[in-house]
């Protein structure tokens, strides 16, 4: 009688725990790995002669896949997430220039296919500083990206971000600080993050 009632719990335990994994985690994996690019309808003209969703002619991130190492090396996933949530999760799209070039129009939440190009994507857990999905549109400048990375208390008073001072050497004269490898590739990966490429029209 004992032992029924224990193997009861066993497999509600079982239960309880196999469900959840079953349809949080392997679900969304199975469905995640049949993705594929998909082709603009005729009609539906982007610049370049783009053809298909996500492109990487798009995803120019050249020298900075050396960027994204950097990027995972010092821990910027921790503090920053590369996710615009649905309007019904939160507030991201009413954040000037989270979900990209509004301007252009093109300003949208985040897709799973924005992730096809990304062997690991750093989409973070924790927004203790903002959402880097489209930091390429909103610091364009190269100096200013640098300079939020050795000094970001002069960007904003306010900000908890820890300046990166071991990604900067000083100028042989003294007068300035000079980024190196570690630092230009990940700005170059910082810049080259823009996910906001227009989806292709339904019908």
């Amino acid at each position: 009688m004992k032992f029924d009632r224990f193997a009861k719990l066993i497999a509600g335990l079982s239960l309880a725990f196999a469900l959840p994994w079953i349809f949080l985690v392997m679900v969304p994996f199975i469905t995640g790995s049949n993705l594929e690019a998909l082709p603009y309808p005729e009609g539906q003209d982007i610049d370049g002669g783009v053809t298909a969703y996500p492109d990487k002619a798009l995803y120019q991130y050249g020298s900075s896949d050396y960027g994204r190492q950097v990027y995972a090396a010092e821990g910027c996933a921790y503090c920053h997430t590369q996710v615009i949530r649905p309007t019904y999760a939160g507030a991201d799209m009413w954040r000037k220039g989270w979900g990209g070039r509004e301007e252009d129009g093109f300003a949208r939440e985040t897709q799973a296919r924005d992730y096809l190009q990304e062997e690991i994507a750093p989409l973070g857990y924790q927004r203790i500083g903002p959402d880097l999905s489209n930091v390429g549109h909103r610091i364009t400048d190269r100096d200013l990206m640098h300079r939020h990375l050795f000094d970001p208390t002069s960007i904003d008073r306010d900000s908890g971000m820890p300046a990166f001072l071991h990604l900067y050497d000083e100028a042989p004269d003294g007068s300035k600080l000079v980024p190196n490898k570690k630092a230009e590739a990940l700005v170059d990966y910082l810049l080259s993050l823009k996910k906001d490429q227009p989806l292709p029209s339904k019908g």
